[in-house]
């Protein structure tokens, strides 16, 4: 991931969560936003043949979502029968490509490891994080001392998902740093 990027990322994402009318408080809607900005998504239960059939399944070694290359523009391919936690990240790391403008053939999202690699899907990934909980939120549930599970109802993420964003933002660190400095300060007060 180049320099610069994760700093970058934050400020982007608070972007493009403006452009569907959402802060950084609310839950990311990738369908919204793909609508906005004319990507069509496409089910893969909509889809017919024996492919459909090999691919549609809800377990982890199914394909989650792919980035199809259609004229000029793109198209998402999602697994549908995933659960909607796994679809909006799934949505959200293809999104982050595309917003991203990265290179691609066809990017195959499968356990999150599409088919681009390296620094484009470093980025793809920390993009898609802090879409759907971004680094302002992820502070606030820190100060509010919220569990994982909570993160994960507060922004409708998957546990993975919202432990992953609280843990890599520093949000908590920070908070407990701060907390004991303030304890330390009212301590020497007394």
């Amino acid at each position: 991931m180049r320099r610069g990027f994760k700093t970058e990322a934050k400020s982007l994402a608070l972007e493009l969560r403006a452009e569907i009318g959402l802060d950084a408080h609310a839950p990311f809607d990738p369908y919204t936003f793909a609508s906005e900005y004319g990507i069509p998504v496409v089910q893969l239960s909509d889809l017919d043949g024996g492919a459909r059939d090999h691919f549609l399944r809800a377990d982890g070694s199914a394909l989650s979502g792919a980035l199809i290359p259609n004229g000029s523009g793109v198209v998402i391919l999602e697994n549908d029968a995933q659960p909607l936690t796994r679809r909006r990240t799934t949505m959200c790391h293809e999104l982050a490509h595309v917003v991203l403008e990265h290179k691609f053939g066809v990017s195959l999202s499968d356990e999150r490891k599409c088919g681009l690699g390296g620094d484009q899907e470093a980025e793809a990934d920390w993009l898609s994080g802090e879409m759907l909980i971004p680094n302002d939120g992820a502070f606030r549930l820190a100060r509010a001392n919220a569990t994982d599970e909570e993160a994960a109802d507060a922004y409708d993420v998957s546990l993975a998902v919202a432990r992953w964003r609280m843990n890599h933002s520093g949000a908590r660190k920070v908070m407990e740093r701060a907390r004991a400095k303030w304890a330390n300060t009212a301590s020497s007060y007394r």
